[in-house]
């Protein structure tokens, strides 16, 4: 997925969007059950990671 973000790092219009699944989910301290998966914008060009974003925060609330 494109977006419109530039990178910060070398000035690239090419940033995409990535995931961590499974193992690379965020999971609230001292409960397992509550996790998200987490988006991670980052730059084609040069790697450099723009944001990473919980996918649904409401989960821990």
């Amino acid at each position: 997925m494109k977006t419109n973000k530039i990178c910060p790092e070398c000035g690239s219009k090419e940033v995409e969007v990535g995931e961590f699944k499974g193992y690379g989910s965020l999971f609230k301290r001292k409960a397992i059950i509550k996790s998200s998966e987490v988006d991670a914008y980052f730059c084609v060009n040069c790697g450099y990671v723009l944001t990473l974003k919980v996918r649904k925060p409401e989960k821990f609330l």
